[in-house]
């Protein structure tokens, strides 16, 4: 057993026991699904509240070890990893956990998003091998699994460590190819978050072509970005290239003035790299020295020099900083701080030559070389597919005839269905005064003392008789609470004498009353089905015609529809 194999099972082993025995979980969060649990760590986690997400988070963990289920114990440790910085090794001890347990549970499903993440804390720790190795397993699993959009997700973040790397050609290619992928993607879900992505890699593709000495096309990519990203957050990213592109322009007093007001928006950006920050710097630093304010310069290429010490962080970017520090020094025949530069440049290039060397090899081999073959196989797959395109295409009009005829009589079947149940509902006469009262059966199986009992069922019947259901967001502890109760005996006396659970008895109450108002009101019969749903306490239309639907077997649209037919 190797070394390195062996470290990560120990430490695998202690944080295993670590979050095993050193917290409770409260009681209130024992009876949360892993979805709630799920749902609340991520809420805080955005909210920067760690210490409430953590307990959350422990919870989950505590549930998934109690159950002894690796898949959620996996999906802990991934959720456990956001609670540190990349620089803090629980991040990734919390990452190797996860995998662990993932891996041999379910085929490895989900492992793409997992080593995505292990990939992206080892780029921030610098680690640039350990981060593309990473990107290439999960690439893989992600081909295996089908997962289309992480495969792009993965393709891009591969393009960026070659943009690192200097290799500006590769990572302008790969960005075009997660461009396109992702402006169909934009343009057929019409998600803010699918047009985020989209601009993300468009903001990466015009530096890449800029990197490329590409300018003009980088100044039309960018104009496009600027239009498509007002008021989104990540105009940073194309208000940032659109000032060095005036750099490059040798406009440097609209370079000062646009890279001026970038700096201060980099904080706290989650859309921001490491790299956006030494361009901003470095940038604003030549602009203002072709000014002729050289002092302020400096300032801006220390600047690179502090943030790539502080983060062990080098890009080719830090070169052109330290050569004009060197350069400055030398003309104050300054020899002390000449001597200091000229040792990080010697630095910087020993570190971005051994990262080319090794890393740029190992994408070439394992990557660029892959691509190239898959690429390869692709058109001789097509053009094999290509000869028998006539015979496949008269297969699939024939399945799409039988399918279309299937479709029809399944529609025809569905309306006969629907018309049925609209006329059994239309002729129900509902009982709107149920007995709420237990038998003596009933309350003998009731653990609710019976005076509690009746007592709750009365309230129930005035809470019913005063239609104070439709109201919106009712909930059974506000509701135990106005009844002085509690929401344990209100959901055992629902679920006894009512024969159903809470969220379903608020729903059918509705339900029933807007049936009877639409048989009665033509006015109702007017309203849209969200105007509706609003007037009888649900949030939206959604929630409204599933409940509905769950009901009746119909949706509210087709019932009113059918009501305004009728003599």
């Amino acid at each position: 057993m190797s070394l390195k194999y062996s470290i990560t099972i120990i430490l695998i082993f202690l944080s295993y026991l670590g979050y095993g025995q050193s917290f409770y979980s409260h009681d209130s969060l024992k009876q949360k699904t892993y979805s709630e649990l799920y749902d609340k760590s991520y809420e805080y986690l955005e909210a920067s509240n760690n210490q409430i997400a953590e307990k959350y988070i422990k919870a989950y963990l505590f549930k998934a070890k109690k159950e002894n289920d690796s898949i959620q114990i996996s999906n802990a440790f991934f959720i456990i990893n956001w609670l540190y910085n990349p620089q803090d090794i629980r991040s990734l001890t919390a990452l190797d956990s996860s995998i662990y347990y993932n891996k041999n549970t379910r085929k490895g499903n989900g492992n793409e998003v997992i080593y995505n993440r292990r990939a992206l804390v080892y780029n921030d720790r610098a680690d640039l091998n350990n981060a593309l190795s990473d990107y290439l397993t999960g690439l893989k699993y992600a081909k295996e699994n089908n997962n289309t959009s992480f495969i792009f997700i993965i393709k891009h973040n591969i393009a960026i460590l070659q943009r690192k790397l200097g290799k500006y050609e590769e990572a302008k290619n790969l960005f075009n190819e997660c461009l396109a992928y992702e402006e169909i993607d934009m343009v057929n879900k019409k998600d803010k978050w699918d047009t985020i992505h989209y601009l993300q890699t468009l903001a990466e593709t015009v530096s890449a072509y800029r990197l490329n000495k590409q300018l003009d096309s980088a100044k039309i990519l960018n104009k496009a970005g600027i239009k498509l990203s007002k008021n989104l957050g990540i105009d940073v990213l194309f208000d940032l290239n659109d000032g060095i592109l005036a750099y490059h322009d040798h406009e440097y007093l609209t370079a000062k003035h646009k890279l001026k007001k970038v700096l201060p928006r980099l904080k706290g950006n989650n859309f921001i790299e490491t790299y956006n920050q030494i361009e901003t710097n470095l940038f604003l630093g030549k602009s203002v020295k072709n000014l002729g304010s050289e002092k302020e310069a400096i300032s801006y290429f220390k600047k690179v020099d502090s943030i790539s010490d502080n983060l062990n962080y080098f890009v080719p970017e830090n070169r052109l900083a330290y050569i004009e520090l060197i350069d400055y020094y030398k003309s104050k025949n300054d020899n002390r701080n000449q001597l200091v530069y000229i040792n990080k440049l010697l630095s910087a290039d020993s570190i971005l030559t051994s990262n080319y060397k090794i890393v740029g090899k190992q994408l070439f081999d394992d990557f660029d070389a892959k691509e190239l073959v898959e690429d390869k196989e692709r058109i001789i797959s097509y053009l094999e597919q290509e000869n028998d395109k006539i015979s496949i295409q008269n297969i699939i009009i024939t399945f799409l005839l039988i399918i279309s005829l299937f479709g029809i009589a399944y529609y025809y079947y569905r309306q006969r269905l629907y018309k049925k149940r609209f006329f059994q509902l239309l002729n129900k006469n509902r009982n709107d005064k149920e007995d709420n009262k237990p038998n003596d059966n009933q309350s003998g199986s009731s653990s609710i003392n019976k005076e509690t009992l009746n007592n709750l069922l009365d309230k129930l019947q005035e809470f019913e008789e005063k239609k104070e259901y439709l109201n919106t967001n009712i909930n059974s502890k506000d509701l135990a609470k106005s009844f002085g109760s509690n929401s344990t005996y209100l959901s055992k006396a629902i679920n006894t004498f009512k024969e159903k659970s809470f969220s379903n008895y608020i729903n059918d109450l509705r339900v029933n009353f807007i049936i009877d108002k639409l048989k009665e009101d033509s006015i109702y019969r007017k309203y849209t089905v969200k105007a509706i749903a609003q007037e009888i306490g649900f949030n939206n239309s959604e929630a409204f015609s599933k409940a509905f639907y769950k009901k009746t077997g119909i949706y509210p649209s087709y019932f009113i529809k059918e009501l305004e037919k009728q003599p």
